[in-house]
C-alpha cells in the first residue's frame, strides 16, 4: 500500500470519528437540556396536496427554560410552527409563532389541532397514513433534536386552507 493511500485512509477515519463524535455530542445535548418529544404524528395529504400539519408534545425535564426557535424537515420546501386563536369575533386565526415557542425547566408544550402546530409546506411528495415525515426541532439551548413523525389520521380541525 502506498503512503499516500495510508494518508487517505487516516483522513477518512479521522474525519468519521469526528462525524460520531459531532452525532452523540448533539444527543447529549438535548438530553442534557432534557428535551423529550412524544405523542408525535402527522396528517395524511389530501388528494395532490403537499402541506401538512404535524403534533407533538415536548417536555422539558432539565433545569433550564429552553425556546424551540424553529423546525426543519428534508422533505418540505418551509415549515413553521403556528398557533391557533380565536379572535374577538368569533373567527380562528392562525399565525406563525415567529418568537419561537418558550418550554419553562419542568414544563410541557403541547402542539395538537385546534392550537399550537407544525405547518409542513412545500413537500416533495403526498403523505400516506403509515408513512413518516422527518422534523428537526430547533433549540436554542438544546440545540437540535431529530425526529422522525408517523403519519396517521386523527381527531381536530381542517389544515387544508393553508
Amino acid at each position: 500500500m502506498t503512503r499516500l493511500r495510508l494518508i487517505e485512509i487516516g483522513v477518512a477515519v479521522v474525519l468519521t470519528m469526528i462525524a460520531l463524535l459531532f452525532v452523540a455530542w448533539a444527543a447529549w445535548a438535548a438530553e442534557a437540556h432534557g428535551i423529550s418529544i412524544t405523542e408525535a404524528w402527522a396528517r395524511p395529504t389530501i388528494g395532490k396536496g403537499r402541506t401538512t400539519a404535524a403534533y407533538l408534545t415536548i417536555t422539558n425535564e432539565g433545569t433550564t427554560d429552553d425556546v424551540l426557535k424553529a423546525v426543519k424537515s428534508p422533505s418540505a420546501e418551509r415549515v413553521e410552527l403556528h398557533e391557533t386563536k380565536m379572535t374577538a369575533e368569533g373567527v380562528m386565526q392562525m399565525r406563525p409563532l415567529d418568537e419561537g415557542l418558550p418550554i419553562t425547566a419542568g414544563g410541557t408544550a403541547e402542539l395538537k389541532p385546534g392550537g399550537m402546530h407544525v405547518m409542513v409546506m412545500g413537500l416533495e411528495t403526498t403523505l400516506a397514513e403509515g408513512g413518516d415525515l422527518p422534523l428537526t426541532l430547533e433549540f436554542a439551548e438544546a440545540g437540535s433534536v431529530d425526529v422522525v413523525v408517523p403519519v396517521r389520521k386523527g381527531a381536530g380541525g381542517d389544515h387544508t386552507h393553508h
